[in-house]
């Protein structure tokens, strides 16, 4: 068996758990047209910040880009030079 070279949960561990929150809001039926509540926005909305969501880190993945968390930690350190 190989050895892992990039542990993707750990590393983008934010962009995930933004995904989750979306799925877990509509596993729960947290969208407008079921709760009446604009805060949960619309089915379709949800469905196409989901979109954006994954293909942002599948980007972030097939190019090494930083995550969230890294690009964080660099903005402060470089405020803090």
């Amino acid at each position: 068996m190989s050895e892992k070279v990039i542990d993707i949960s750990k590393k983008y561990s934010r962009e995930i758990s933004e995904i989750s929150y979306i799925l877990d809001n509509l596993e729960k039926g947290r969208y407008y047209e079921n709760t009446g509540s604009k805060m949960d926005g619309y089915l379709s909305t949800n469905i196409c910040n989901l979109r954006d969501e994954l293909n942002e880190l599948f980007n972030k993945i097939e190019y090494n880009k930083d995550s969230i968390n890294e690009e964080m930690r660099k903005a402060f350190f470089k405020i803090n030079e």
